[in-house]
């Protein structure tokens, strides 16, 4: 009997450590995703001097004391100003696709460099906000009082939040982003690695939020996004997403508030409308932003 009970508690032991260092693997993947400029998906790795910009690089420094380096390129008499939003494993540069005709269209462009390139960690959108507030200060700072936002994937999720929460955002597009955070990532599992929700998901959450100081179930664009209305938003999303799967926009859309656009290629690649269309990809954002952010 006791030999029973030492195998018991032994094998309860083991599969406590080993659930624990799994817990620990899948939520380094989401706080420390490696960081780099893929060609196939960013196409510009070298900056914006790369499609022929000008721009600086500011430095804008967070509540938390991070200090973010992105680019600035300004526009001759703008319009207005437009904060790009990188997603999650991504660099400044991701909006650079976007920003050559958004640039000849008018507007200053803040390519924001969010904190994981910066010492910090990555949250899906959780304390990303506060590098958004801190953009969005800088401009302010500066005198540009009509400003818009251009978010991509977690970004994108990131962006619809802070639209909800700053009524200074004027005009936002949301490419690729999701609904809910913690919904994203259990859908990831399950397709990607085959992992059910139990026992696994809810050790992964635990280990996530003590790890990042946060709640990841609080990270919903979904809840957020009908208060944007009477400002205008348009999303955009690959109807064959390989990552985010295409529900998350009908969700979003179906949630938010007049005037809103959906634009849905029948791309099969997460985060590739551009790369899948480029000249309606940049027709359609400039458009968007003619029309509600001037």
């Amino acid at each position: 009997m006791n030999k029973i009970k030492k195998y018991t508690v032994s094998g309860l032991i083991f599969s406590i450590i080993l659930l624990s260092g799994i817990a620990y693997y899948f939520s380094s993947l989401v706080l420390y995703p490696k960081v780099k400029c893929n060609p196939d998906h960013h196409v510009f790795c070298n900056g914006p001097s790369e499609v022929g910009l000008e721009f600086e690089e500011v430095e804008i420094k967070t509540a938390d004391n991070l200090n973010l380096v992105n680019y600035w390129i300004p526009a001759k008499q703008a319009k207005a100003t437009i904060i790009l939003v990188h997603g999650h494993g991504g660099q400044r540069n991701e909006g650079i696709r976007f920003a050559k005709s958004l640039h000849d269209a008018g507007y200053n462009l803040l390519l924001l460099s969010l904190r994981r390139n910066h010492g910090g960690f990555a949250s899906m959108g959780f304390h990303e906000q506060k590098d958004v507030d801190a953009a969005i200060q800088f401009l302010k700072s500066k005198g540009y009082q009509k400003i818009g936002i251009f978010g991509f994937s977690m970004g994108s999720a990131t962006s619809i939040i802070a639209m909800a929460d700053h009524p200074e955002i004027q005009a936002g597009i949301f490419s690729s982003g999701y609904g809910s955070a913690i919904d994203v990532l259990v859908e990831s599992a399950k397709r990607d690695f085959g992992i059910p929700y139990y026992p696994l998901i809810p050790v992964v959450k635990l280990a996530l939020n003590y790890r990042g100081s946060m709640d990841i179930d609080t990270v919903r664009p979904i809840d957020k996004i009908a208060s944007i209305s009477p400002r205008p938003i348009a999303i955009f999303h690959c109807t064959k997403d390989d990552y985010v799967d295409y529900h998350h926009a009908e969700d979003l859309f179906a949630k938010a508030g007049e005037p809103k656009s959906l634009w849905s290629p029948e791309c099969n690649r997460h985060e590739r409308l551009w790369n899948f269309n480029p000249k309606e990809a940049e027709s359609r954002a400039v458009g968007f932003f003619e029309k509600y952010l001037k």
